[in-house]
């Protein structure tokens, strides 16, 4: 169970990092042009653009650049964790790693379409499949459950891509 939590601690402790760097990113491209994009950008489309090319893609390359390369993000290392394969215990490879990412953050994906396209909620009276909602909120109960059923060895994306989580020495 402590690798479950511990897990669950890394993934927020990058997320918090990812979330203060590119958010101060966006900041100062929104202080350096007087406004762009929340000045030009009000369809769907182009806020999912957005969201996609400063959010989504650093994400997704942070996350498999990481894994890749050193087998584990700084909140991996951090609490002394690494990704391997399920096999051998070795380093899992870019398509494991692009292969996890998808899975990992499909959740987070799905609800930045669910919300944007076509139109953004905010700027409609009644969303148009409101109860979508509730899908990736399901996928992420799911990943927690899977999660802590295996006292954090593996969540869906490692059994998909056939690799696990371990303490580091």
């Amino acid at each position: 169970m402590k690798v479950a939590f511990k897990r669950l601690a890394a993934y927020w402790l990058d997320f918090a990092v990812l979330a203060a760097v590119l958010v101060g990113l966006q900041w100062a491209v929104y202080r350096a042009t007087g406004g762009f994009p929340f000045d030009r950008l009000d369809r769907g489309f182009e806020i999912e653009a957005w969201v996609l090319g400063s959010m989504s893609l650093p994400v997704w390359a942070y996350f498999i650049v990481c894994e890749t390369w050193r087998r584990q993000t700084l909140g991996k290392r951090l609490l002394r964790l690494e990704v391997v394969t399920a096999e051998h215990g070795t380093s899992i490879g870019l398509p494991r790693a692009l292969g996890r990412t998808l899975i990992r953050l499909l959740p987070w994906e799905a609800t930045h379409l669910i919300i944007l396209v076509p139109e953004p909620w905010w700027d409609v009276e009644q969303p148009p499949h409101p109860y979508l909602i509730y899908l990736p909120n399901a996928l992420m109960v799911l990943y927690a459950v899977v999660l802590f059923a295996t006292k954090g060895r593996m969540a869906i994306h490692d059994y998909a891509m056939r690799t696990r989580v371990k303490e580091r020495a």
